[in-house]
């Protein structure tokens, strides 16, 4: 695991616990983990990372002096506290703490959404199983989709030499949906173990999945 994603994984611990909804004790956490990266202390720094999250990550190149860490662990230049919603029937729901209290990151009445990376996987797992593959036109890239039909994707799902290929790496992605997605402006990145990942892309407004 990257060490970038180590701020991800306190901020979740730390929303886990209970301490409130607040950005500023998350910057405070932040801190106190850049502190014991500085000191280079592993029990410490275990401890503020989740349990399951523990075995991925890479003390070697955390506490590496020349990417200085915990300096910048120590100084972020802002904090959005973060959560998961866990619903009925694998939904998974996005939300964030804002100057309001806590939002949705994104419409949660919307079944085929790409207004966010996580919204994007999960309208490909729904879109694949229900066999809407006009959705699943719209996920691809715009690259990937001249040339493409609803007619080549049904066919490829269903009967095609690689549709029981394509339905397990399905069924795989929708047992990771809940995990932590790396992402910048451009690009977004969800780890599916084994070396895989699910890739994704922004296209304007709208995520869609590059490979997975």
């Amino acid at each position: 695991m990257s060490p970038k994603v180590v701020a991800t994984l306190l901020a979740a611990s730390w929303l886990v616990s209970g301490c409130g909804g607040q950005a500023r004790a998350l910057v405070r956490s932040c801190d106190d983990l850049g502190k014991a990266v500085r000191r280079q202390e592993h029990e410490d720094i275990e401890a503020k990372v989740l349990p399951a999250s523990r075995s991925r990550l890479d003390y070697e190149t955390l506490l590496a002096d020349e990417a200085e860490w915990g300096e910048r662990l120590s100084s972020p230049t802002g904090a959005r506290p973060e959560a998961l919603l866990y619903l009925g029937n694998d939904e998974v729901l996005e939300v964030i703490w804002t100057d309001k209290g806590w939002r949705f990151a994104s419409d949660p009445t919307v079944y085929f959404g790409q207004s966010t990376p996580r919204e994007a996987l999960r309208s490909l797992v729904r879109a694949s199983r229900e066999g809407r593959w006009d959705v699943m036109l719209d996920l691809a890239p715009r690259r990937y989709r001249m040339g493409l039909s609803t007619e080549d994707l049904e066919k490829a799902w269903t009967d095609g030499e690689q549709a029981k290929v394509l339905q397990e790496a399905r069924d795989r992605l929708a047992a990771h949906l809940s995990g932590t997605i790396r992402q910048d402006a451009h690009q977004a990145i969800l780890d599916l173990g084994d070396g895989e990942f699910a890739r994704l892309e922004r296209e304007k407004d709208r995520w869609v999945v590059v490979d997975f």
